[in-house]
């Protein structure tokens, strides 16, 4: 049985329009896209996947999206399949299993769209055991290329660069990685930048090689921040400097952007007090529970300089006095604490609860941290903290 679905709503579903254009769809009251999507309704299946995997207007919950996706996805959609295929790959809403995610990735992939078969190609490289595997997803790359998608490209570009899959072949490589290279693609210009410094395929031209790893680096994309730092170490295509070597390692290395989160302010309240009266006034009421006088003594408490122990705790529980309450702010906050493991035990899949919910209650805010999370979490910590946060949601009891 589908979760999510709501008493009688089949008694609406021939009032309703059997098919609605996807911008409709977005807009569609929840009860309604539910009663499409229970109608076997296909674009609705797959339009209300999408919300409980963004977290939009419902509690963010992988398994329940991937719910509706198979429905859409037995029914034939290939870009259900291909979601569905990917939480089979990742282990998301879904135990991992590599079997039924090649089946879901392969059976999109066959309906032709450039970026199924991208996926399709990636995860046979991802999982490759043997040499007719990365042949595959060398072919299939080839394809969603000649079709014009950039990432497949690059993808191929690299197969050629390390001969995986194909003999090994610089110029070609070179050719595939030049386009998104020059159209701003940091993957590519990073591996073209490797050819330049290496002279393999061209003539060893370290300014060149700099100025696309900058490009990349620009970008985010932490291997050619490494990879700049070791130009700027060495002074290869730059002037030497080992404080500019070290700042790019630091980057490029543990995560230093992902620890640099800091504490997000509800942007609906006026700043807090400064002068030491109206804090301990501010104090006073925060203890009597007043939720926007607990939230600005929280974030007092957070930003002192610097923080004790004994202010963290404070702020921990401020802040989760107010979360109980389903303040998004002090939510978001809380999750920080959880996750630097700061006035309270550090604890992830707590922290990813507290951003599903602050997410699912419109805080824009905790989206990226959320995402930045999972990254450092197993698919089990996720569906676990899932799981807790769909629990929690003030919806929950009308929407099984």
């Amino acid at each position: 049985m589908i979760r999510g679905l709501r008493s009688g709503l089949l008694a609406l579903v021939l009032a309703l329009p059997q098919a609605l254009p996807a911008q409709d769809l977005a807009e569609l009251p929840l009860a309604d896209l539910q009663a499409q999507a229970d109608a076997g309704g296909t674009a609705a299946q797959i339009a209300l996947g999408q919300r409980h995997h963004d977290g939009a207007g419902v509690v963010q919950n992988f398994a329940v999206a991937a719910e509706w996706y198979a429905r859409a996805a037995e029914a034939g959609n290939a870009e259900a399949q291909n979601r569905l295929g990917r939480y089979y790959h990742t282990g998301l809403g879904v135990a991992a299993d590599p079997a039924q995610a090649r089946r879901w990735l392969r059976a999109a992939a066959d309906q032709g769209a450039p970026e199924h078969l991208h996926d399709l190609a990636a995860v046979l490289e991802e999982t490759a055991a043997d040499d007719a595997a990365l042949a595959e997803a060398a072919a299939l790359y080839g394809q969603a290329a000649e079709a014009g998608h950039t990432r497949s490209a690059v993808s191929l570009g690299m197969l050629y660069q390390n001969g995986r899959g194909v003999a090994q072949d610089f110029a070609r490589a070179r050719a595939l990685y030049e386009g998104p290279a020059a159209a701003g693609d940091a993957r590519a210009q990073n591996n073209l930048g490797l050819l330049y410094v290496r002279g393999h395929g061209v003539p060893q031209d370290y300014d060149r090689a700099a100025q696309l790893f900058a490009g990349a680096a620009e970008q985010g994309l932490r291997t050619a921040m490494t990879n700049l730092g070791v130009m700027y170490e060495n002074g290869f295509g730059v002037p030497q400097s080992d404080a500019e070597a070290a700042r790019l390692y630091r980057l490029g290395g543990a995560g230093e952007t992902r620890e640099a989160a800091t504490f997000v302010y509800d942007p609906r309240l006026a700043p807090p007090p400064s002068e030491p009266q109206e804090i301990a006034a501010l104090r006073d009421a925060a203890r009597t529970g007043d939720p926007v006088a607990a939230f600005q003594m929280g974030w007092l408490l957070v930003h002192r300089e610097p923080p004790g122990p004994a202010d963290w705790q404070e702020a921990a529980a401020l802040f989760a006095a107010n979360a109980e309450k389903g303040h998004p702010a002090s939510m978001a906050n809380l999750a920080l604490l959880y996750i630097r493991g700061t006035g309270v035990p550090q604890d992830y899949v707590l922290a990813q609860m507290w951003l599903a919910l602050a997410g699912s209650a419109g805080f824009e805010a905790a989206l990226p941290l959320g995402l930045g999370l999972r990254e450092r979490m197993t698919p089990d910590q996720i569906n676990e903290a899932q799981a807790r946060a769909e629990a929690r949601w003030p919806g929950a009891q009308d929407t099984q």
